[in-house]
């Protein structure tokens, strides 16, 4: 597979010498559960990495703010690959900070970046890789000339998977605490995905958009032929909630505190298969700064999606996709969307008509 025209996939892709130490570091990376200080160190060493010894730092740092310290790593890992980014070393800069950030040491830039995370992200409700993203690496940033941020959530959940979380959940220490058993991980592929076509029934809606309702008729949203956007093989765990009800989450969606998006959660490599018939097109860069890389834009529709961790060979910007094709692996997080006469349409009762969440919430 190769990255779609709209995403770039390598943290450091300006240079060929970097993007490829980032890709030899990640595959040093081994298993560590999140607690593990000294598993901390003995992948950063494993990768060379400056950070070498402040594994009791990282958890420290991290602990206190509720933070799976493996996050901050792999934040480290997709930043700077692990400091060994030569101007990130003088700055004592692992996390990318700033910008103009400068640290006396690299404790004192690891305890910065878990109060930052707080303060400015889980307090926030910013609590999954996907939702971090767009406020930690937004696109358009003044020092991101290449448009590099896009990679971010596909970038930080590669290390972060590899270093044992699990990038389907929230980012948040007692989230994490039970994934880290460093075995097969029971909702991780194996096999070929099934998809899942809506069957007809109807959605339990509302009448109004933001609960699934046509914003024209009033009646239940629905899509003909649409297709659940995750194909996962029989067993795997598929996890969302009805974010529209969800108080408290940015940016705000038909005047309220709730984002207009669903977020999916699943295990990393999932396939993500079109959810309707149509032409593929890229995000704005305000729809990208909540998170969406690409629509796929129908007769009277169009839906949506977060970045995929790598994109099947053909998928571009103005390709023609019909319903369910394969477009890529996941990166364990999805974000879906869904318009309908340029009105922004709540997506989860639908999605809960083709495939019930595993939250049990409809």
């Amino acid at each position: 597979m190769r990255a779609a025209p709209w995403l770039v996939v390598a943290a450091f892709a300006v240079s060929g010498a970097i993007a490829g130490s980032a890709s030899a570091a990640a595959s040093e990376l081994r298993c560590v559960t999140p607690l593990d200080g000294v598993g901390i160190d003995r992948n950063l060493a494993a990768v060379g990495s400056p950070l070498t010894g402040s594994g009791a730092t990282f958890v420290e740092a991290a602990a206190a703010v509720g933070l799976d310290p493996r996050f901050l790593v792999a934040v480290a890992g997709h930043e700077t690959i692990f400091e060994t980014y030569g101007p990130a070393r003088v700055i004592h800069n692992p996390f990318g900070l700033g910008p103009g950030w400068i640290f006396g040491s690299e404790a004192e830039a690891i305890r910065q970046a878990a109060r930052s995370l707080k303060g400015g992200y889980l307090d926030e409700g910013r609590i999954a890789i996907a939702q971090i993203a767009p406020k930690w690496a937004p696109l358009g940033a003044a020092n991101d000339p290449g448009g590099l941020n896009r990679s971010w959530t596909a970038g930080v959940g590669a290390y972060y998977a590899a270093l044992g979380g699990d990038p389907r959940l929230p980012v948040l220490l007692g989230q994490q605490l039970g994934s880290g058993s460093c075995g097969p991980r029971s909702g991780a592929p194996s096999g070929t995905g099934a998809v899942v076509v809506w069957d007809g029934r109807t959605p339990k809606t509302g009448p109004v958009a933001s609960q699934g309702g046509d914003p024209y008729t009033g009646s239940a949203a629905t899509i003909d032929g649409f297709v659940f956007p995750l194909a996962a093989p029989a067993g795997a765990t598929i996890a969302y909630r009805n974010d529209f009800t969800q108080p408290g989450a940015l940016p705000g969606c038909f005047g309220q505190g709730w984002r207009c998006v669903t977020t999916i959660l699943s295990a990393p490599g999932n396939t993500v298969a079109a959810p309707l018939g149509g032409r593929l097109e890229p995000a704005t860069p305000a729809e990208a700064a909540t998170g969406l890389a690409f629509w796929i834009r129908g007769r009277r529709n169009r839906i949506g999606l977060s970045g995929l961790a790598e994109y099947q060979p053909g998928v571009a910007s103005g390709v023609e996709v019909r319903a369910g094709q394969a477009l890529g692996s996941g990166t364990g997080t999805l974000l879906v969307a869904w318009e309908r006469g340029g009105l922004r349409v709540n997506p989860h009762p639908m999605l809960f008509a083709t495939r019930p969440s595993d939250l049990g919430v409809s």
